[in-house]
């Protein structure tokens, strides 16, 4: 016994270390080479090898953030966007605390349901518009939570505030406008709201806004970019950019 555990231990130290991996943290391997891209909007992260859709994430930014911030506000505070190709989920989100976002770039395998834009591109689309919302809803008691408490602060302000319906289809909106795509151009989108029209149900707001474990009820993607357009239409482009704002600075709840 002694005899074999003085041959296994060399022939161990020679030959088993060639079989060990370090360990892998989000998917991504440690053999992973990393490169960034800085404008005065974005910091894009990525892997080698994706330069030409780093490349057009950048510009499609840089348009958007010339083009698209009379809309929401004039703020406008620099993120970082890491760019993971190393995963199967189709997404992305922009979080403050610390204030980034990731794109999850395996496009999605139903172009019915998001259209038929590049997926990079309809993912800067969209999420750039979360990060103008989140620069300029950093204002009155929302911006004191954020001197208290740091970006955690602001993220519990906001979703005080702010309902997820406009969050989501305000950028469902910013999808459609500056696009010849986007969701609000696609009839599978509506097909929820359709579906209630033609069955005569008549939901309340409440339920509609949130929500029904009984009876199908459709998301806050969809009543958002509903709302976001009747309103733009309704009261122009810069409506929905002085309604956040005040919510986002309390400024009823604080007698203004």
């Amino acid at each position: 016994m002694l005899i074999s555990q003085k041959i296994f231990l060399p022939f161990s130290l020679i030959f088993i270390p060639g079989l060990i991996n370090a360990q892998e943290f989000g998917g991504n391997p440690p053999s992973l080479k990393w490169k960034q891209i800085n404008t005065p909007a974005t910091r894009v992260i990525f892997p080698k090898g994706i330069d030409s859709q780093a490349n057009r994430i950048v510009s499609v930014i840089s348009y958007l953030s010339n083009t698209t911030q009379q809309t929401i506000g004039n703020s406008q505070r620099k993120i970082n966007v890491v760019l993971q190709n190393q995963t199967t989920i189709s997404n992305a989100y922009v979080a403050l605390g610390p204030f980034r976002s990731e794109f999850f770039l395996t496009p999605s395998q139903n172009s019915f349901e998001l259209g038929s834009l590049p997926w990079a591109d309809q993912l800067a689309i969209h999420e750039f518009r979360h990060v103008q919302q989140y620069n300029n809803f950093n204002t009155g008691v929302s911006k004191v939570l954020r001197i208290l408490f740091g970006e955690e602060g602001q993220a519990f302000a906001n979703n005080a505030a702010i309902p997820n319906w406009f969050f989501e289809g305000d950028a469902v909106f910013n999808e459609t406008n500056v696009s010849k795509q986007g969701r609000g151009r696609l009839p599978f989108f509506f097909n929820p709201y359709r579906s209630l029209w033609l069955a005569n149900k008549n939901y309340s707001w409440m339920k509609l806004r949130n929500g029904s474990y009984k009876n199908f009820v459709p998301d806050h993607y969809e009543l958002g970019f509903l709302l976001v357009s009747y309103g733009r239409e309704k009261y122009g482009d810069e409506f929905w950019k002085n309604v956040t704002q005040n919510a986002a600075a309390f400024k009823d709840w604080m007698g203004h």
